[in-house]
């Protein structure tokens, strides 16, 4: 019954993520000639519903200031909302985004990949660098590395994201408050 009702939770998420991200039947990976950029919730759902189900377990490390604390779980016991959100906040292919943001292609034959980097034309957008990792000849992403800029009167946060398929989920976040100390979290999920 508590395996049954996270299954359900999470399902009405991905249900969520569909029905507010999917405003093109096809998963575009790069379409800024059909006028939006890569979709982070559109690949995060791609995701969950290829890998969901599977007997995933993980190392998990969270640093906190420098205090480490580590640990194995499974892919049942990972918040994954939480995750999700983290990454999805950073998603740039609404239509408002275009044109705020560089695009260039560099094809690395030595990795075999095509590497899709949007970066910030202005500094107050929320994501400031996305990175898309692609294989050059199955064209399935291989990894996902994001930078996020968050500023306001009370705080500054700034986050690097990356995301390797059933590999390694990595979130680095940098708050620096107005009053108080500084803190550096960083959280990774390395599959074992």
């Amino acid at each position: 019954m508590k395996i049954t009702s996270k299954y359900l939770f999470v399902s009405i998420i991905a249900a969520n993520l569909l029905l507010s991200s999917c405003k093109e039947k096809e998963f575009a990976v790069l379409a800024p000639e059909k006028g939006s950029y890569f979709s982070i919730k559109k690949y995060a759902l791609d995701e969950w519903t290829t890998h969901a189900g599977e007997p995933v377990s993980f190392t998990k490390t969270v640093k906190l200031n420098g205090v480490t604390d580590s640990g194995v779980t499974n892919i049942e016991h990972i918040d994954w909302p939480a995750v999700l959100q983290v990454f999805t906040d950073g998603d740039i292919s609404d239509h408002k985004y275009l044109g705020r943001y560089t695009f260039t292609q560099l094809d690395d034959s030595f990795n075999r990949s095509h590497d899709f980097i949007y970066t910030a034309n202005e500094s107050d957008l929320f994501t400031q660098k996305l990175l898309i990792s692609m294989d050059m000849y199955t064209m399935e992403v291989k990894g996902v590395y994001m930078e996020t800029f968050k500023s306001n009167f009370w705080n500054k946060r700034q986050q690097k994201l990356m995301y390797s398929p059933v590999k390694t989920i990595m979130i680095q976040q940098y708050d620096k408050p107005l009053i108080g100390a500084k803190k550096e979290l960083i959280i990774k999920y390395k599959a074992i």
